[in-house]
């Protein structure tokens, strides 16, 4: 009896390995080829150049609204420039803020009490303060409220 044990261990072992031998293929493996660059090192250089020259017209447009601007009962707005930022200082009857600014196209952005905020060139008229309206060289931040012109 110990013998036939076994020996049907052994066919069963047997039959394992066989049936290992024989089961499905294993998938084949193919090496998948990768990508080439879409863009060649000279042309990320001469892509960032480009970026760069945006930057700079956008600056250059910007740095129009450097200086100091007058607004009504001593108020005022000094926008200075040093390397891409722009310092923004707003004096109103409480007493001067300065912010930090960048340059977005025509404009100056900065943040004020978590809004963002923007200078822009204006017309006296389009500054909707009273007193500007024959002014031609004015920056707006807030229409209406805060308009300031340089005479």
């Amino acid at each position: 009896m110990r013998r036939q044990l076994m020996l049907a261990a052994l066919l069963a072992v047997f039959s394992l390995f066989l049936g290992a031998c024989s089961g499905t293929p294993e998938p084949e493996i193919k090496p998948v080829a990768s990508p080439s660059p879409a863009v060649s090192p000279a042309d990320d250089k001469k892509e960032d150049e480009k970026k760069d020259g945006e930057k700079k017209a956008e600056a250059g447009k910007a740095d129009q609204l450097v200086g100091k601007w007058q607004g009504p009962e001593g108020t005022y707005l000094n926008v200075s420039k040093k390397d891409d930022k722009y310092s923004v200082e707003i004096a109103n009857l409480d007493g001067p803020r300065t912010f930090e600014g960048t340059a977005k196209g025509d404009v100056i952005e900065f943040t004020r009490d978590g809004k963002t905020e923007t200078i822009k060139a204006a017309s006296g008229e389009e500054t909707g303060m009273k007193g500007f309206e024959k002014e031609a060289n004015c920056v707006v931040v807030t229409k209406g409220s805060e308009g300031f012109c340089k005479k």
